[in-house]
Parts: C-alpha cells; sequence; structure tokens
C-alpha cells in the first residue's frame, strides 16, 4: 500500500470518518489528514509518515517510518491551538498524537492500516 491523500474532495468530506480524542492517552493505531481542535488544546506529541511512502501495510511499519512533525504544525509544541481551525499537515499524514490538554476532532484518512 502507498500512503497517499485521497483528493480535496474527500478529505473535505472526510469520507474515512471521524473520532474525537478527549483525554490524554496517545493514538498511535488510525491515519488522520487533519483534525480541529477545542479552543487552547495543546498537543504533547505529534507524529507522522510521508505522503506517498511505499510498502506500509502493518501498524508496525508506520511506527518504524514516523518522524516527530511538530516543528512544521506549531512554533513550539506547547503552543495552545485555536479553535474552529483545521490543522493539516503539509506533505504528511498524522499516525500518532497525544494531548496535554483541550480535545481534538479528527478526520481519518478514507484507508486505514489496522494490521499490527
Amino acid at each position: 500500500m502507498i500512503l497517499k491523500r485521497e483528493g480535496y474532495y474527500d478529505e473535505q468530506n472526510a469520507r474515512g470518518g471521524t473520532f474525537d480524542i478527549t483525554g490524554t492517552a496517545a493514538v498511535t493505531d488510525k491515519q488522520i489528514w487533519g483534525f480541529n481542535a477545542s479552543e487552547g488544546a495543546v498537543l504533547e506529541v505529534i507524529k507522522g509518515v510521508k505522503v506517498g511512502t511505499t510498502n506500509v501495510s502493518t501498524l508496525t511499519e508506520i511506527r518504524a517510518l514516523k518522524e516527530d512533525i511538530s516543528a512544521i504544525l506549531l512554533t513550539t509544541l506547547i503552543d495552545p491551538l485555536f479553535g474552529g481551525v483545521i490543522y493539516c499537515v503539509d506533505g504528511y499524514i498524522i499516525t500518532s498524537i497525544k494531548l496535554t490538554s483541550g480535545s481534538l476532532h479528527c478526520y481519518k484518512q478514507p484507508t486505514q492500516i489496522t494490521a499490527a
């Protein structure tokens, strides 16, 4: 499988589905293209895999390739997020995200890798 964005309309319609993060446990078993944050939410960790990564078919392979993408999204990781904004990390699919505070409404990629 090749990790890629599905296209503008697929992303805007969130055809992959959505889910919410309301606690401080890390989410590492989903691939998301973006999220909305509650006003003032703070991330502890955000990691991803480059769009176009090839031959990835398990979560283990994703975890081996993921990299810290916080500097692409924020000036510093402790910056509070704005509410009502769709956050997307250009060139990456988010594969690991953890909050310090607040909540996120996440938009999943239409194709999910779920096998360990």
